[in-house]
């Protein structure tokens, strides 16, 4: 069903706290241009982030998009299995990565691809760098940035991701690490301050839990049960184990190694991870019951039915006083904004550094790396741009680039680095990391094609004649599909390749 358009009702106060926002930001990212004199300066902030700055750059950039409108969108739909499915497992691997993360800070290189290069070659380097790069690109940012626009503006979608892309690669491009890890500390802050009182707020006015019951009651005209049931209602079991095996992307996350390679010394990156991981839990369970407080209120008829992915947003209009509302959207704009300008720069530097670099130009000098790095900026809005074109559900965007993070960079990754004595055959890795990536790449477009979309369940289907039987194929099953594949190449490599390490020369 289409949503209805959504009215904000805004004041002065709050036009003058966005764009007062909007302009900071940019002039934080022009003050640190000068502090930039190198690669490491630009991508690493020198690697002196310290455990403060480390929290802040951690839990905002984490903070993006895709928990605000992405966990609220499962919660609107399915309740509570958007914290215990969606959320929960991400708290585990936040977790374990804490306790990995000072291993990973004691390698030598600046990205993934550079340990996968050093133990595979220049093909499994590039494949695992253009996993990376469709990981990193901001489809998501820009999709809800460009319905924030929209709504802000009142015009089209398209144009409000246009001017969405534009702000962020201004941003990006004059920034670096050290002006997001600053900026990210007050972006964390008036986020977290505004949607704990849109939260607050709003369970408060619909009656607590028996109020939103009844209304959950009243928009389905059934029993509301599964909407605070851990296993969730119509969800099938292999959508829940999708959505749950996404957290995977945690152990290979691009910009979560970007932080740790980072900071100051594994100590201080450990004790990063292990003070943001309750904060992380904590709005992802407030954006999980912001989502289902909104059925509710459509249920109870305080609010028309917005699209899924706007019922965050819809219930903060409603709830929120003349002042508040434009601490929440500035609020809402700091993650996008914040999540935006690190994956850009993540992405930038896979075109560059871990590309381009290698590859075409070995003995590229740190001044013109920046540079190129700062104009590759420009290629990853365009890709971006595209996709959020293309996608229509926020989540099937993440699960679409989750995939190919874990299908391409997972075991190749993690067998380079704790698999330190063995030796591993160079096509290993690159069967490994082209199963993953292009297996990816073809399963969703096959979806996404010969597919068809499903009202009833919300997502990319394809019915096949599997022995006899009638299976489908949905487009969030990727995800678990296609590593069996992955592992099988990776062996398969091992027994049939060389045991031969490449030469530095050849992939730094």
């Amino acid at each position: 069903m289409e949503g209805t358009a959504i009215d904000i009702p805004l004041t002065w106060l709050d036009g003058a706290i966005i764009v007062l926002y909007l302009l900071a930001m940019i002039a934080v990212g022009f003050f640190f241009r000068k502090k930039q004199n190198s690669f490491e300066d630009y991508f690493l902030a020198s690697k002196g982030l310290t455990l403060p700055l480390m929290i802040g750059t951690l839990v905002s950039t984490f903070y993006g998009l895709d928990t605000l409108f992405g966990t609220s969108e499962i919660g609107f739909f399915e309740g509570v299995t958007g914290f215990f499915a969606y959320a929960l497992p991400y708290t585990a691997l936040y977790l374990l990565m804490a306790f990995l993360a000072p291993r990973f800070r004691r390698l030598e290189g600046n990205t993934f691809s550079d340990e996968i290069g050093k133990r595979y070659g220049k093909f499994a380097r590039a494949i695992s760098a253009c996993s990376s790069f469709f990981y990193a690109i901001n489809t998501m940012e820009m999709m809800g940035m460009g319905f924030i626009f929209t709504m802000l503006f009142k015009i089209p979608f398209w144009l409000g991701v246009l001017l969405a892309a534009a702000i962020v690669v201004i941003y990006t491009y004059t920034g670096g690490l050290w002006a997001v890890a600053v900026t990210d500390m007050f972006q964390f802050t008036i986020m977290a301050f505004s949607l704990g009182l849109a939260l607050i707020f709003c369970w408060r006015d619909l009656g607590g839990y028996h109020g939103i019951y009844g209304g959950l009651a009243a928009y389905l005209g059934d029993d509301p049960w599964y909407y605070f049931s851990p296993s969730g209602g119509y969800l099938t079991a292999g959508v829940i184990a999708s959505y749950a095996l996404t957290s995977l992307a945690v152990l290979c996350e691009p910009a979560f190694l970007q932080r740790i390679y980072a900071s100051r010394s594994p100590r201080v990156a450990r004790r990063a991870l292990l003070i943001s991981t309750p904060i992380w839990t904590a709005y992802e369970f407030a954006c999980c019951m912001l989502g289902l407080a909104a059925v509710a209120a459509v249920g109870l008829g305080l609010i028309g039915e917005p699209h899924a992915n706007q019922a965050l947003i819809a219930l903060a209009a409603r709830y929120l006083p003349p002042g508040l509302i434009g601490l929440f959207l500035a609020g809402v704009l700091a993650a996008a904004m914040s999540t935006a300008d690190s994956y850009f720069l993540v992405s930038s530097g896979n075109l560059v550094y871990d590309l381009y670099r290698p590859l075409c130009k070995p003995d590229l000098p740190s001044d013109r790396l920046v540079s190129y790095t700062r104009r590759a900026v420009v290629i990853s809005a365009a890709v971006s741009l595209a996709l959020s074109f293309y996608f229509e559900r926020i989540m099937g965007v993440w699960v679409f680039q989750a995939s190919i993070l874990i299908n391409t960079v997972l075991i190749p990754f993690y067998a380079a680095v704790f698999l330190k004595n063995t030796k591993l055959t160079r096509l290993s890795g690159s069967l490994a990391a082209a199963t993953g990536f292009f297996g990816t790449i073809i399963y969703y477009l096959l979806i996404t094609t010969a597919g068809h979309f499903s009202e009833e369940w919300d997502t990319m289907i394809l019915p096949i004649s599997l022995c006899g039987r009638s299976v489908e194929l949905w487009q969030e099953y990727g995800i678990f599909l296609i590593p069996p594949f992955v592992l099988l190449a990776f062996l398969i490599g091992q027994l049939c390749g060389k045991n031969e390490t490449p030469l530095p020369g050849e992939v730094l």
